[in-house]
């Protein structure tokens, strides 16, 4: 039986290029804005999802409009900076994880196309290897380091109690 391919895609040199090419002059244009954080520095702080965001909206559209209620402690100036940077990261986060996403989920159907046809060539050449196929014992001494240890046997099952419904429970007679 012939797999089914569940995608057909190839890039050519010159899309690839582009595409690094693209990734490159986005890591130019944030080097030196961005800032990079370990696992443990995440953690201390909180992140702002969408019923905070709306709340910063509403907070920004008060300081905006009562200027002298903002306190001193308060740098507005740099408030606003980092609101319209947020806003911008914000809108830019949402295309690239567009994207990321769609690689994502193309690159796992690519994997499952070829999962599937490396296990059907696998499994002939185990067949060819067992019938002394000139060559295919190496090719499968080769693949076979993949399952190290075989085939989990599968327990043998009692036969069901007729005397049993679905749930188990006994039934009355």
């Amino acid at each position: 039986m012939a797999q089914e391919n569940t995608i057909s895609v190839n890039f050519s040199t010159e899309e690839i290029k582009k595409v690094k090419d693209a990734i490159s002059t986005i890591a130019s244009v944030l080097e030196g804005k961005v800032k990079s954080l370990t696992p443990t520095e995440r953690q201390g702080f909180g992140r702002v999802k969408y019923e905070k965001e709306v709340w910063i909206d509403r907070v920004k559209l008060q300081m905006d409009a009562n200027p002298t209620k903002v306190p001193a402690y308060v740098d507005k100036t740099e408030f606003d900076q980092d609101y319209a940077a947020h806003k911008q990261l914000n809108e830019l986060i949402n295309l690239l994880d567009q994207q990321l996403q769609l690689m994502k989920d193309t690159n796992l159907l690519l994997g499952y196309d070829l999962d599937g046809a490396a296990l059907m060539f696998y499994r002939a050449i185990k067949v060819a290897a067992t019938n002394n196929d000139p060559g295919a014992g190496i090719i499968y001494t080769d693949l076979k380091q993949q399952y190290p240890g075989g085939r989990a046997k599968a327990p043998l099952l009692s036969p069901p109690n007729r005397l049993t419904n679905p749930s188990n429970s006994p039934c009355l007679l």
